[in-house]
C-alpha cells in the first residue's frame, strides 16, 4: 500500500471517528476487528450490548468474537449476553430452515425456482457476515407474470394475505415491488412474495427480468441473487426506503457482502457498470460511503471517485450527511431521542416516499392514509 493510500485511509479513520459518537466507534470495530473485546471496560461493554441489541446485530457480535478467539478473554457477564444472542439466532435460522424445506416444492411444482432475498439468503447460504443475523419474514423473488398463480397455490397451502382493505390490496397490487405479506394460518411465518426490487412507480426502474436471469443455485433447490446484485440489493433496500429502523444491521450486511468479494478494481468496475445497467447508482454510492464512514470497509478512493463522478446527490453530501448518519446509527434511545436524529428520520421519511412514488399518486396516497383510512373497518379474512 503507497504512503498514499495509507494517508487517505487515515484521514477517513479520522473523518468518521470525528462524525461518529465514540460508543458506536466501538461496536464498529468490534464487528470489524479493528478493536479486541478485552480492551473494553465493563462500563463500555454496558454500553456495546446495549447499542448491539437495539440493532439487532448482538448474535452476529457473538460469532465474529468467536471466530477470532476473543470470547474467553471478555468477561463472563458479556459472555452470557453474547451468547443468549446467538442461541435466538440459531432458532431463527432453523425456523427458516424448516420453512424453506415446506416452500420449495410448491415453487417447484409451479415451475419456479425459490430465489431467497435478503437475510434469508444469507443465513441459509451459510455467508460468514450472516452469523448470528435474525430476520423477521422470508423473502422471495417471483417472476411478475408468474406471481398470482405462485400466490394463489401458496393460498392453498394455508397463507393468508396480512391486507384486507381494497385499499391496501390495490397499493401493493398496482404500485409496489411486491404482494401484501402472506402469513401462515398455522405457524404465523410471515412471506413477502417480490416480483422487483422497488416499487413500480418509484423513481429508479431496475429490471427483475436481469435479477432474475443471473440468480445463482446455493443448494440444490434453493437461489438467490448474484453475489454482486446481492450488493445492490442491499443498498438499494437501505437508501430507498422511507424507515430506518434496521438501518445499522442492513449496512453491516453492505460491509460484510464487499468484504467477502474482495473486490479488485475489475470487479468494482463490474459493480459500478451493474448499478448502471440496473438504474440503481445512487443507493450504491450512498452504501459505499458510510459503510466506509462506519465500517471502514476496504473500498478503494479510486472507486469512490468512479461512483462519484457518474452520481452525486443534489443537496450534496454535508446535507446527505446531516440526514443520514443519525438514522443509519444503531436504533438506541441515546442516539435516536435527540432533536436532530428525530428531523432526519421525519425527513428521509418523505424522502422515501417521494423517491417511490410520483407526487400526485404521493398526496393521493397519504390523504387517504390520513382522513379516509381511520373511518374504514377492514374486511376479515374468510375462514
Amino acid at each position: 500500500m503507497s504512503n498514499i493510500a495509507r494517508s487517505m485511509q487515515l484521514l477517513l479513520r479520522l473523518r468518521g471517528a470525528s462524525l461518529i459518537p465514540h460508543d458506536c466507534v466501538n461496536l464498529c470495530q468490534l464487528l470489524n476487528g479493528r478493536a479486541a473485546g478485552h480492551q473494553l471496560s465493563l462500563a463500555e461493554w454496558n454500553t456495546v450490548i446495549q447499542l448491539a441489541r437495539s440493532a439487532n446485530v448482538l448474535g452476529i457480535l457473538f460469532h465474529r468474537l468467536d471466530a477470532r478467539d476473543e470470547l474467553s478473554k471478555i468477561p463472563s457477564v458479556v459472555q452470557w449476553h453474547l451468547s443468549s444472542a446467538a442461541v435466538i439466532a440459531e432458532k431463527y435460522r432453523r425456523d427458516a430452515v424448516q420453512e424453506v424445506e415446506r416452500l420449495w416444492p410448491i415453487l417447484h411444482a409451479c415451475d419456479q425456482p425459490l430465489i431467497l432475498l435478503k437475510g434469508a439468503a444469507y443465513v441459509l447460504g451459510e455467508r460468514a457476515f450472516a452469523k448470528g443475523r435474525t430476520f423477521s419474514d422470508i423473502d422471495i423473488l417471483v417472476p411478475k407474470a408468474n406471481l398470482s398463480y405462485v400466490e394463489s397455490q401458496l393460498q392453498w397451502l394455508g397463507w393468508g394475505s396480512s391486507h384486507h382493505s381494497d385499499y391496501d390490496q390495490r397499493y401493493y397490487r398496482e404500485w409496489m415491488h411486491e404482494l401484501p405479506p402472506l402469513v401462515h394460518a398455522k405457524r404465523g411465518t410471515v412471506l413477502d412474495l417480490h416480483h422487483t426490487i422497488l416499487p413500480l412507480t418509484a423513481s429508479l426502474k431496475p429490471d427483475a427480468n436481469k435479477l432474475l436471469k443471473e440468480a445463482q443455485a446455493f443448494s440444490e433447490h434453493v437461489s438467490t441473487l448474484s453475489s454482486i446484485d446481492q450488493v445492490l440489493h442491499t443498498a438499494t433496500h437501505l437508501f430507498m426506503d422511507s424507515e430506518f429502523d434496521h438501518a445499522f444491521r442492513d449496512l453491516l450486511d453492505f460491509d460484510g457482502l464487499m468484504r467477502e468479494l474482495k473486490p479488485d478494481d475489475d470487479l468494482l468496475d463490474q459493480i459500478i457498470g451493474r448499478a448502471v445497467s440496473l438504474d440503481l447508482l445512487p443507493p450504491l454510492y450512498y452504501a459505499m460511503r458510510y459503510s466506509r464512514l462506519l465500517f471502514e470497509t476496504p473500498i478503494p478512493d479510486s472507486a469512490m471517485l468512479r461512483v462519484s463522478e457518474a452520481w452525486t446527490p443534489k443537496l450534496g453530501t454535508t446535507i446527505m450527511d446531516w440526514l443520514f448518519i443519525p438514522v443509519l446509527l444503531p436504533p438506541h434511545t441515546m442516539y435516536q431521542s435527540s432533536l436532530r436524529a428525530y428531523c432526519a428520520n421525519k425527513l428521509l421519511f418523505i424522502r422515501g416516499h417521494a423517491l417511490r412514488m410520483p407526487a400526485h399518486l404521493l398526496i393521493r396516497h397519504l390523504s387517504f392514509k390520513a382522513f379516509v383510512a381511520p373511518f374504514i373497518k377492514e374486511k376479515k379474512p374468510s375462514s
